[in-house]
């Protein structure tokens, strides 16, 4: 493909700084509920470089239809920037917006009930550009790029756990007592994984061979898996290598990385399967791959979608969700709203919907 998100991506956090603003901010919208039930979130970052905020898209399978800038039909207001993630627990909805140091916390009329600084939260530096989000036991839990994992209690809003982690991290997932978080290092190449004992507050950061610049990390059937974005050339055509869906394993007494789907940018787990888009930048062509974990099996997806910044799949339906940037002039178009293509079990292309700029997270409403 000629264009990729993910070197944009890269780039666009050199300006995390930038205050997010909209040419209808002074606007006064009017205040509408969206009322939540079964369906699919999108959450889109905007862009900040083009001072386009981050939104909220809501698809509702019941009317069969989409509701962009849900939040500020629903609030009057502004997510604000970069909002980069987003999840649905325990009847409240959690959407961070990296730029703003903050986790929006709303009802299922998409209402804001609290708004979290995790500056105020962490301290200025510990707290700064939350990034990605997990839930258990009552407790929300958020990386930050000060290098820290926060969790909060989800009535009281406090913290509860601060836990200092490796440099940059990304995603995080809770499995069997522990934490897991993927730390990127922005990209450096000295990307790690930390583990958490819950129970005794334990931190370990484990260096592993032939992981470079992690991105996600998952637990299936006790074995770790990692999303690992590899590197990219530091002259044109910046070719990004080493990406790839990976198996932790353990040889010679320790630890080291095995690629199980190679190439892989974006990654939904289902239970035992992964399904993957295999898309790193400078790649003629992007493919789809559904890799079964307790099979060890890999098969060819038959997906399509222009330019794709994320997938996901509703665990309800095992319905295949991609949303993807439109072309525009054959590059993609990171000013422009994009698209959400949805997909039956049997890999048959249903609706496609337009969703918000930069649509870079997919979750769900399971309640029914």
């Amino acid at each position: 493909m000629k264009k990729s998100l993910f070197l944009f991506a890269v780039l666009l956090l050199g300006v995390l700084a930038i205050t997010s603003c909209d040419s209808n901010d002074d606007d006064a919208p009017v205040v509408t509920p969206v009322v939540v039930s079964h369906g699919a979130f999108v959450a889109c970052a905007g862009n900040m470089a083009s001072h386009i905020s981050g939104s909220l898209s809501y698809y509702d399978y019941k009317a069969s239809s989409v509701t962009n800038n849900a939040f500020l039909q629903a609030n009057g207001r502004q997510l604000g920037g970069t909002v980069n993630d987003g999840l649905a627990y325990g009847g409240k909805i959690y959407l961070v917006a990296t730029d703003e140091n903050s986790i929006e916390v709303v009802d299922k009329t998409l209402h804001s009930i609290h708004h979290i600084s995790t500056t105020a939260l962490l301290g200025n530096a510990d707290g700064k550009s939350p990034r990605h989000l997990a839930a258990d036991g009552g407790r929300i839990y958020f990386t930050t790029y000060g290098g820290y994992v926060g969790a909060i209690d989800t009535t009281s809003f406090a913290l509860q756990d601060k836990f200092k982690v490796g440099s940059y991290p990304e995603g995080v997932t809770i499995a069997n007592g522990r934490i897991f978080v993927a730390n990127s290092d922005y990209g450096n190449g000295n990307g790690s994984i930390s583990e958490i004992n819950m129970a005794s507050q334990q931190v370990i950061d484990h260096k592993i061979s032939d992981i470079v610049n992690p991105q996600k990390v998952y637990v299936v059937r006790g074995n770790i898996y990692v999303l690992d974005w590899g590197s990219y050339g530091t002259t044109p055509p910046y070719a990004q290598t080493g990406a790839g869906l990976k198996r932790i394993v353990v040889e010679n007494g320790r630890d080291v990385a095995k690629t199980v789907v190679e190439n892989a940018t974006l990654v939904a787990q289902a239970e035992n399967r992964f399904y993957t888009v295999n898309a790193p930048y400078g790649a003629s062509a992007v493919s789809y791959n559904l890799y079964d974990a307790a099979f060890g099996s890999k098969v060819t997806l038959p997906y399509h979608v222009d330019s794709p910044a994320a997938i996901a799949v509703d665990p309800t339906n095992g319905h295949v969700f991609l949303s993807s940037y439109v072309l525009n002039g054959g590059y993609a178009d990171y000013n422009a709203n994009g698209y959400l293509q949805e997909y039956d079990v049997q890999g048959t292309a249903l609706q496609r919907y337009t969703v918000g700029v930069g649509p870079t997270a997919i979750f769900f409403n399971t309640a029914r």
